[in-house]
């Protein structure tokens, strides 16, 4: 059973989840090339499979065929889970825990095993995002759920233990305390200002146009001024948003597009790196607020934090964003 401890020495809460310790590994190999084939090693998300994973939650087939092109599941080694209690309880005056209720969903973004979302085509990644669209709003019809986190793990230097290609939803009954920063500073800089941080820092960039690394109608990828690790990439949409959940989905093809471009840059330019991908939301209660703009952020896994970062929480970046910028503009997959 998963659970959730209250750290008072920074106001968050950790999430103790022993059963995700049995998850399946498959091991790196050389990705310069696609991974195996699926008759390689036996793949729980792999068409014909279907039978051998969790319930399935959702799903989009092809019209015509009927075979499936996008599928939700639920994660067979939950964070959390529906079922499990969201009561919180003292073990003694600076103890306090709740139950792990939450939801812990995968999104198995195609039934081809060897095709990372760089080389699937843009009708497809659309339909991911499609998927996590409905999804992100399904959840958040349960009154339980705070936020909802939408995470990818690109390698197994970014966490991700099997290997076909697939993307991850947590609702968690709490908001993160790093998300509340976010906020905190978005939210002070309107009140000071009357605008939308994240619109002022798009508009900015769009001027100097030094780390835009690609750019449409609809959005725009930038290489951030203070970019956490090496060859960061910042996806905003121009027209503003709070939660993603009120994004209009009739945009999701220009994104779905440009999406596609930045992961090949990323592929080719760096030879396949481990990355994470994140979307960035704000929390129930707030989807409506001017202070914030939905945003995707992928963070390559270039470097590993030691000592310093680990202990201080300060980021130690070796590229400069602009340079970083000029080398992936170059790329042409």
């Amino acid at each position: 059973m998963s659970s959730l401890r209250f750290d008072v020495t920074t106001g968050d809460w950790i999430i103790f989840a022993p059963e995700r310790a049995r998850r399946p590994n498959q091991h790196k190999q050389d990705r310069v090339s696609p991974p195996p084939a699926p008759d390689a090693k036996f793949c729980p998300f792999c068409p014909g499979n279907e039978g051998a994973s969790t319930k399935e939650i959702h799903t989009i087939r092809d019209p015509s065929s009927g075979a499936w092109q996008v599928r939700v599941i639920a994660n067979k080694f939950p964070a959390l889970r529906i079922e499990d209690d969201i009561n919180r309880h003292e073990d003694g005056r600076l103890f306090r825990r709740m139950g792990g209720c939450g939801a812990h969903e995968v999104v198995i973004e195609s039934p081809e095993h060897d095709v990372y979302l760089a080389h699937q085509s843009a009708a497809q990644i659309e339909r991911v995002l499609i998927t996590l669209h409905q999804r992100f709003n399904d959840l958040m019809r349960d009154l339980r759920f705070q936020t909802i986190i939408i995470f990818k793990n690109h390698g197994e230097g970014a966490g991700t233990s099997i290997r076909h290609p697939h993307c991850q939803i947590i609702a968690t009954p709490v908001v993160p305390r790093l998300m509340r920063l976010k906020h905190r500073v978005a939210i002070d800089y309107f009140d000071q200002m009357g605008r939308c941080l994240y619109v002022d820092l798009l508009n900015d960039e769009i001027i100097e146009r030094d780390r835009i690394l690609l750019d449409n109608d609809q959005y725009t990828a930038v290489m951030p001024y203070a970019s956490h690790v090496p060859y960061q990439i910042r996806i905003f949409p121009k027209r503003r948003e709070a939660s993603f959940g009120h994004a209009d989905p009739a945009s999701f093809s220009a994104l779905a597009q440009l999406l596609k471009a930045v992961l090949q840059k990323l592929h080719y330019g760096l030879n396949d790196p481990d990355y994470n991908m994140t979307l960035n939301t704000v929390p129930r209660g707030d989807e409506d607020e001017e202070y914030f703009n939905w945003h995707i952020d992928i963070l390559p896994r270039l470097t590993n934090p030691a000592g310093f970062e680990l202990g201080s929480g300060m980021a130690i970046n070796v590229v400069l964003p602009e340079e970083a910028c000029q080398s992936l503009r170059a790329v042409e997959p």
